[in-house]
């Protein structure tokens, strides 16, 4: 059987590249045929074009090409994917219904064209809470044409079932269908030492001064992960890492800091110490579902004085709640391509 993936796969963020590693891989370790689809809508701007930072750019384009090996052929619209012999579409997983990113509901990634094969949404993500009208009109027309529904957020799953009859399930992002060995091959050596590691996706100085409090407890020195170094800076930072060296990063950290989902997700994966600064958008749907499957929702702190309130990490613990989720998840899909 062919599986085609449909997700937002290169983009040059560490998050959308491991999560459409991970899907594949497991996909492709069930037995099935799988790719993931070079899929840019014409519509769509090209929002991860060449940058300064032409190193860590390189390390990003070689990671796409080789371990996520997708089509060289580029589809702009989606009469051109309907030509493709795929026996299971699945969209997902990522903000891949987030209109503030596609423009408008982008029918490819609700797998709304002609074809012969199973439609499947597998963790497929929002990244808003609600809708305009007008988009729910579609978003209701596009959902309903998908054979499989699950979603990442339970948010979202509340919300879209509003909008039809099919059961919609709530899974887990795909990074979590993986465990920690099948990331080994990914992880380089160490060559920083002990420290803490910072992490932000967005700028946020309470990542700072947690990190700070955290690394004079430990005796331990800081590192930032970041885009681009800023000059006169407080600690070292490492501006030109690739996927693999994110988590490298994040499995040789003694703590993390970190406001990012999938550094979250990664830290659990590697049972790191680690502290979830909550979004001053108030837009931690996704950290607050992750962070309560594993019990650890004293972990998003809010102001550095909660640092008082967060207990230890029982890892034995999480894992064994995480795998419930996951065995769900698993079954899901399982089920669907059939």
């Amino acid at each position: 059987m062919k599986v085609g993936i449909l997700t937002f796969h290169d983009a040059h963020n560490y998050g959308a590249v491991l999560q459409a590693y991970a899907l594949k891989k497991y996909i492709k370790d069930l037995g099935y045929e799988t790719k993931i689809i070079n899929y840019h809508h014409e519509d769509i701007p090209d929002g991860y074009l060449p940058d300064d930072n032409e190193k860590r750019w390189e390390k990003f384009n070689t990671f796409i090409k080789q371990l996520i090996d997708y089509e060289e052929k580029t589809y702009i619209n989606e009469e051109q994917l309907e030509k493709l012999d795929i026996d299971s579409w699945i969209c997902g997983s990522d903000q891949i219904w987030n209109t503030d990113i596609t423009i408008y509901m982008n029918k490819g990634y609700f797998l709304n064209f002609k074809t012969e094969g199973k439609r499947i949404s597998y963790a497929a993500s929002m990244g808003k809470k609600e809708l305009t009208k007008e988009e729910e009109e579609d978003f209701k027309k596009y959902i309903n044409k998908l054979d499989k529904i699950s979603v990442r957020e339970e948010t979202l799953q509340e919300y879209a079932q509003k909008f039809t009859d099919k059961k919609i399930e709530k899974v887990l992002d795909p990074t979590l269908l993986l465990e920690e060995k099948d990331y080994s091959e990914l992880i380089e050596d160490n060559c920083h030492g002990e420290y803490v590691l910072i992490y932000a996706l967005v700028p946020d100085e309470r990542l700072t001064k947690v990190a700070n409090k955290i690394a004079q407890e430990k005796n331990l020195k800081i590192i930032e992960l970041n885009d681009k170094k800023n000059e006169k800076y407080f600690c070292e930072q490492v501006s030109e890492a690739g996927p693999s060296e994110f988590l490298t990063l994040i499995k040789n950290a003694k703590a993390v800091i970190t406001n990012s989902f999938h550094g979250t997700i990664f830290s659990i994966i590697f049972q790191k110490e680690f502290y979830t600064i909550s979004r001053k958008s108030n837009n931690n749907s996704r950290m607050e579902n992750i962070l309560k499957i594993v019990g650890m929702e004293d972990r998003l702190i809010d102001k550095i004085e909660e640092l008082e309130n967060v207990k230890g990490q029982d890892y034995k613990s999480a894992f064994d709640r995480l795998n419930k989720e996951k065995e769900k998840s698993i079954k899901f899909l399982k089920e669907a391509l059939k």
